[in-house]
């Protein structure tokens, strides 16, 4: 196992496939629980998301050797958001023309509307999830995370165990 996990990617697979649950999760609460629209519920599900991703990246996917900083948070949250509000909603919002879903008319072959609307929802945000995964990885390994050819250049930023506490 701790071979396994030495591997950036299936670091950053497993934080994802965490990350990526806990926003299914928040989408559909508030799309089925709280009738929100499906692309109001998505912005709330992705800046939630995005905040935990950070930490997930910085200390579990990349172990990132330097501090936490408003910096990098900001960047990582523009780059991040790029890719979970933009291309996310614009995939969603292509679903709803594309099949004429409306999240919820779908001609998805389920017996009842819940079920239907359940499934569109779903299936759309995979789909959106997907295409983002490739451009947050690229982003987070060579922009967000990307460590400096020089370490003496960064060598007081360094994360000591006592200063992430």
């Amino acid at each position: 196992m701790k071979d396994l996990l030495a591997k950036q990617q299936v670091r950053f697979l497993i934080a994802g496939c965490f990350n990526t649950g806990l926003d299914f999760l928040i989408l559909n609460v508030l799309t089925l629980a709280f009738e929100l629209p499906v692309i109001v519920a998505n912005c709330i599900s992705v800046l939630f998301g995005i905040s935990i991703s950070y930490g997930l990246n910085h200390f579990f996917v990349f172990r990132y050797p330097y501090r936490i900083s408003w910096k990098k948070f900001v960047e990582f949250f523009l780059l991040t958001g790029f890719s979970s509000l933009v291309i996310q909603n614009v995939i969603i919002f292509g679903f709803e023309l594309l099949f004429d879903t409306t999240f919820g008319n779908s001609l998805l072959l389920v017996p009842d509307e819940a079920g239907r609307h359940f499934l569109a929802i779903n299936i759309a945000k995979f789909t959106a999830v997907l295409v983002g995964l490739v451009w947050n990885f690229t982003i987070y390994k060579f922009v967000i995370f990307k460590k400096p050819k020089d370490d003496s250049v960064l060598e007081e930023s360094v994360a000591k165990p006592a200063d992430t506490a």
